[in-house]
């Protein structure tokens, strides 16, 4: 038996090399074990020992010791109040708020654009996009040039310049401005989802209802809202879980006047090497966002499910508005205006302006643009195009966001060729589960993991602080998500025959991977290649703990200039963001033929 024994398990070492899937499956999984669940494990660990700030806090205390101090200190301490609870509570009402403006204009958009007789619906499909796609804080920057005074932020803005008005600090600051930003931003995720929703939805099942006396509201309630529960659960948490941990536009509009969040706490503790409090303060988020995700699954896993496709066909009518036709169209139209091109706009005529507070003609300038250097503007700074670190952060910008989406590209369909093919194997569901969690970490809570990580040597991997190594490592692991659900996704949509065609033939792996499901996964990986790179040039809580002046990028010098009062420079550098966006959604789509986001 022991003769017989050996060969066997020969055999199967064998037939194991011969499936490249199962290598594949377990050498990313080895990766993501190092790259999401270490730095998980390392910052629960490091949360109850002290650092190197610990013997500075508690008399006595050794560096490495193991303590509860940092815990008691943010949930119990004398300034948990102001460390936490405060910030903390900021943070649940903004995600309340932001989430409740992006679900609710969202849907009424998605409705009007799929189920109604609304005109130019094809342009509205196209233009209620774009808040997606241009930075988060493009409508904050915009709001501040608005409602800013000379009160509280010096140099007045459009509304005090023209009519004398001088707004209160809660509307030009604060609460108000950072659930309007953020929801703005957020409307998309839920017109996408309930854009695909909607349009499944036969239209005979209304008009039966319709014909038993249901009113339209009643048809909306009874029959179109929980057909697209699913998708709205879906877009409340991703607006949700994102709202607790986003940084940028909060600290824009909260940070002048001590508007504290979790994010902006976290960056503080973080850059002031608190990393103890950091820490603490970044579980939470974690803990936070990941029962955000349980609970809509709980919620939507177990809740009646509706079948609005079959094989029988469906009908799709429009639901006419009647005399509402065109007040909506006009209310959508000013919507379009005010939010999405309103902005964009502003913030250009703001980067002509010579001498900021001054609107006439006769202070407009292409200074900020390509001038050269004046001592009497800007402290001396030349303008974008004529500034050497100005262009070289654009250069690290965009190698940056390139090299993210190519690797997490290419990353994301071998793991989702290693899980569709192991389907029901115990490592393929890690491996899948795996590569979703850098999605529930807070990219600035990430951000702080991967720089206290990687700052000192480990083992054969040298210390990568302020490299641009450690920036691609970060962004290509954080947004991994993305390109891992597209890859599943469109490996899903592969016959298994096709490849198993090439392996009678004697085509090796590697000659059936590129010649078969690559081309056909084409699509998968263009369209996450996409949001990656869009993603990633408009990132700033991930990497604004992570960049040195060797390695800055755009994002992290419109953050500093927007501190120091450069604001032209720092709107101008915005503006080459969405150009450049958008010139790279226009070469994949050229590349990949018509992808979506």
């Amino acid at each position: 038996m022991a003769e017989l024994a050996e060969p066997d398990r020969l055999y199967r070492v064998r037939q194991f090399f011969r499936r490249p899937e199962k290598i594949w499956g377990f050498l990313l999984l080895a990766v993501l074990i190092v790259l999401v669940l270490i730095p998980l494990v390392y910052i629960v660990v490091n949360s109850v020992i002290f650092d190197a700030a610990g013997p500075r806090l508690v008399r006595g205390a050794r560096e490495g010791q193991l303590t509860v101090f940092y815990w008691t200190r943010v949930l119990f301490g004398s300034i948990a109040k102001s460390i936490f609870y405060g910030p903390a509570l900021h943070s649940l009402l903004i995600a309340v708020g932001m989430t409740a403006i992006s679900l609710s204009l969202g849907s009424l958009l998605a409705y009007l654009v799929v189920r109604t007789n609304l005109p130019w619906k094809r342009f509205f499909a196209v233009v209620l996009i774009i808040p997606y796609i241009v930075p988060s804080w493009t409508v904050a920057l915009a709001w501040i040039m608005v409602f800013k005074s000379k009160r509280f932020g010096g140099v007045p803005g459009l509304l005090n310049y023209l009519f004398g008005i001088d707004v209160p600090e809660w509307i030009a600051y604060g609460y108000l401005p950072i659930i309007v930003a953020l929801g703005v931003h957020y409307i998309p995720y839920t017109f996408i989802l309930m854009r695909g929703v909607l349009a499944n939805i036969d239209s005979r099942l209304e008009e039966s209802a319709e014909l038993l006396g249901a009113g339209r509201f009643e048809v909306l309630r009874r029959i179109t809202f929980p057909i697209a529960l699913p998708a709205l659960g879906s877009a409340f948490v991703l607006t949700f879980s994102k709202g607790l941990g986003e940084f940028a536009t909060q600290a824009f509009l909260g940070l002048p006047i001590r508007y504290y969040t979790l994010s902006t706490r976290v960056y503080s503790a973080l850059h002031n090497r608190l990393y103890g409090e950091g820490y603490v303060l970044s579980l939470i988020l974690i803990i936070t966002t990941a029962l955000m995700v349980w609970m809509n699954q709980a919620i939507l896993g177990t809740r009646k499910r509706f079948v609005t496709v079959e094989g029988k066909g469906t009908r799709k009518k429009p639901v006419s508005l009647g005399r509402l036709r065109w007040p909506m169209t006009t209310l959508v139209l000013l919507f379009v205006i005010i939010f999405v091109f309103g902005p964009l706009l502003l913030l250009g005529w703001q980067t002509l302006m010579r001498y900021t507070g001054q609107y006439g003609l006769d202070n407009l300038t292409l200074h900020y643009w390509i001038g050269k250097a004046d001592l009497k503007l800007a402290d001396g700074q030349a303008g974008i195009f004529r500034n050497p670190f100005i262009l070289k952060a654009i250069k690290n910008s965009v190698l940056l966001a390139g090299t993210t989406a190519c690797f997490s590209g290419l990353i994301g369909i071998l793991i989702g060729y290693s899980v569709v093919r192991n389907r029901g194997q115990i490592y393929s569901r890690l491996l899948e589960n795996l590569s979703f969690v850098p999605y529930m970490i807070p990219g600035i809570a990430f951000g702080g993991i991967f720089l206290t990580m990687f700052a000192r040597r480990w083992g054969p991997i040298p210390a990568l602080y302020g490299t641009f190594a450690l920036l691609a490592l970060t962004c290509i692991v954080k947004y991994l998500p993305y390109s891992s659900s597209s890859g599943i996704a469109a490996m899903h949509q592969i016959d298994p025959s096709l490849e198993e065609a090439g392996v009678v033939h004697g085509i090796r792996w590697g000659t059936r991977f590129t010649r078969i499901v690559m081309p056909l996964t084409k699509s998968g990986i263009l369209s996450a290649m996409l949001l990656t790179f869009i993603t990633t040039m408009r990132v700033l809580d991930v990497v604004v703990l992570l960049v040195t002046p060797k390695t800055t990028l755009m994002t992290s010098i419109i953050f500093r200039y927007q501190s120091q009062d450069f604001i032209q420079h720092a709107y101008a550098i915005m503006l080459v963001i969405v150009l450049i966006v958008i010139g790279g959604h226009v070469v994949l789509n050229r590349l990949g033929g018509r992808i979506e986001l």
